[in-house]
């Protein structure tokens, strides 16, 4: 009997189930016909910042529930901003470009759901460019998918504070490295580096907060502000702007990726500094449009002054007669004679044999003189031959020598090729020797010149 009562009770609630289901099947196909309006909502707080953007979530809300999933179509609604700002409705705020920003096309609705929401990535370089104000965008909806209806509010204008998106510390500002807005003096070996060829001003690019991604920066120069500066006691009564045929710089440095600084320079051949060597040349270097970023404008220029009289040196090489202690077979005045070795001429050399360590060349002056650098040039063949290492000395009265630079395991890794070497104690003398005590490996020696730089 009892069996039957439990087979009688389960036959009943499976009825009740099936009738209960139905029930809500029908009410379920009325929520299923109805449709729904969208509606734009604005700005959510969920902010995600990167080293390139920064990325805002916005909100689109349904009149009720969604009972089928659908698409919505999202527009960027930049010419309303505008025409907003222009009108005076929007005060205190600036309009971004459209490619400032990234979005979806569409945003979807799921089944069941009255809300759904979409990132706007708007570009940490155009929020920098404006740091400190406030700018307004505007998304519409169009189009909604499946029947659906767009709702009074299809569009919004979301006012955004850039301070509320970063802060200072967020802001990449680019800076001249060396003395930003002041004057780099280029004078006494300082803040400039010699060559064969000139002198050399390094100078760089610096970028704050956490490195990027790889970016340019346009390098420019003017000399606009020199007349100024002379008449308000900033630069000597005696500087010139230096022409753009005077100088070479790069018209842009890259910074590469993860990296927050970079290196550039500026070059000014010998011939320009003696042309005007009692004068002070001066030029403005300044940074203008990154390609990421925002530039520093109160670090974003230098100028350099070179103080030609004490930058000028000179090659006094020809005032000197050189000795040997050993010499082509040929004698000095020979094809390849010791002669070759400072007769201003990269096309001839100076070729000894029995090289074991000991050659010796030396420099006497009719006066005394300050050499602050030398230049030496390899031969136009074997590299074997090419000096390795070498003492340069240094003596007031021909007799008593003292050691003022000191190489060893250099190298000249091409034919022809002249390479300075700055003296280490620089001192003022009337002779000069240099002791080559090894080359790269061969019984031969041979060397294209070797001059002397007087410093002033």
């Amino acid at each position: 009997m009892k069996k039957i009562h439990l087979f009688f009770i389960m036959i009943l609630s499976s009825f009740c189930f099936l009738k209960c289901s139905k029930d809500n099947l029908d009410v379920f196909k009325l929520v299923e016909n109805r449709d729904v309006e969208v509606n734009a909502e604005g700005a959510g707080t969920d902010l995600v910042k990167t080293n390139d953007y920064v990325r805002v979530p916005m909100r689109v809300k349904l009149s009720a529930p969604a009972s089928k999933t659908f698409d919505v179509e999202i527009q960027l609604n930049t010419d309303t901003v505008n025409s907003l700002i222009k009108a005076g409705v929007l005060k205190d705020v600036v309009a971004l470009p459209n490619n400032a920003f990234t979005f979806p096309n569409v945003v979807k609705f799921q089944y069941g759901t009255d809300t759904a929401s979409f990132e706007l990535t708007i570009s940490r370089t155009e929020i920098e460019r404006i740091y400190g104000k406030s700018f307004a965008l505007s998304y519409k909806l169009t189009n909604p998918g499946k029947g659906n209806n767009i709702g009074p509010n299809n569009s919004v204008i979301v006012t955004l504070d850039s301070k509320d998106l970063l802060d200072d510390t967020d802001i990449h500002y680019l800076s001249i490295v060396n003395t930003p807005a002041d004057i780099i003096l280029a004078s006494n070996h300082e803040n400039y580096d010699a060559s064969p060829s000139g002198i050399d001003i390094p100078l760089g690019v610096t970028l704050a907060s956490f490195p990027s991604r790889a970016f340019d920066v346009e390098i420019r120069s003017t000399t606009d502000s020199i007349a100024k500066w002379i008449q308000n006691g900033k630069l000597p009564k005696n500087t010139i702007g230096l022409t753009s045929s005077e100088f070479s710089l790069g018209s842009r440095i890259r910074v590469l990726s993860n990296k927050s600084t970079a290196d550039f320079g500026i070059s000014i051949p010998w011939d320009v500094i003696l042309k005007h060597k009692d004068k002070y040349l001066a030029l403005t270097i300044y940074l203008k449009d990154p390609t990421l970023h925002v530039i520093n404008s109160q670090k974003s220029y230098t100028t350099i002054l070179i103080d030609c009289q004490r930058v000028a040196e000179f090659d006094v090489t020809g005032e000197a007669i050189l000795t040997v202690n050993k010499d082509n077979n040929g004698g000095p005045s020979a094809g390849e004679g010791s002669l070759k070795f400072v007769d201003d001429d990269v096309s001839t050399k100076f070729l000894v044999g029995s090289f074991a360590g000991d050659l010796q060349c030396q420099l006497t002056f009719p006066r005394d003189v300050k050499i602050g650098s030398y230049t030496i040039t390899s031969g136009n063949d074997a590299i074997e031959r090419d000096p390795k290492s070498w003492d340069l000395q240094a003596s007031v009265d021909g007799e008593n020598w003292v050691t003022i630079d000191s190489r060893s395991e250099e190298s000249f890794p091409t034919r022809i090729l002249t390479r300075r070497f700055n003296i280490q104690k620089v001192g003022i003398y009337k002779y000069y020797r240099l002791d080559i005590t090894e080359n790269v490996g061969s019984d031969l020696f041979q060397c294209s010149e070797w001059r002397m730089i007087e410093f002033l």
